[in-house]
């Protein structure tokens, strides 16, 4: 078995690289596994909490025999009324063990993620830096331990 921390998806092959976007879509994969490890058998929303922290709000949208799709996202309260930030889309390939980004909301105002996305608009390099900003959330909310309520 391969664990997460043997990956290191900017040092196993070039940025921005193919071979470096699957080690990046593995990498997601681990990360989720060992944060939802039961997503397999979720169906509806799903809340992620830690203490002191925002809330991360998990809802299931597409479902299949080898897949789930899936947003993850912060609810944030404005004068305009909630907005999601920064809403990722994930779809989890269980039989090849990856996690790829399919969006991150492109209609959100305060979303710096989108600036940095925006800076090349390579195929490759769009996929790399959206499953890079997911790596690097997944990374964070391990540290923080949240937990699926």
């Amino acid at each position: 078995m391969i664990y997460d921390h043997e990956i290191i998806p900017q040092a196993s092959a070039q940025p921005n690289s193919f071979v470096g976007l699957m080690a990046l879509y593995e990498s997601n994969f681990l990360k989720l596994m060992e944060l939802i490890p039961d997503i397999q058998s979720y169906k509806n929303n799903q809340i992620m909490e830690a203490a002191g922290e925002d809330n991360i709000y998990l809802s299931v949208f597409e479902r299949t025999k080898y897949t789930i799709s899936f947003s993850m996202t912060y609810i944030f309260e404005s004068q305009n009324g909630n907005y999601l930030d920064p809403n990722i889309k994930v779809k989890v390939y269980f039989d090849g063990s990856l996690a790829e980004v399919l969006s991150i909301d492109e209609k959100q105002n305060k979303n710096e993620l989108m600036k940095l996305m925006d800076q090349n608009k390579g195929i490759i390099n769009a996929l790399w830096k959206k499953n890079i900003i997911l790596n690097k959330w997944l990374e964070l909310i391990l540290d923080k331990n949240y937990l699926v309520v």
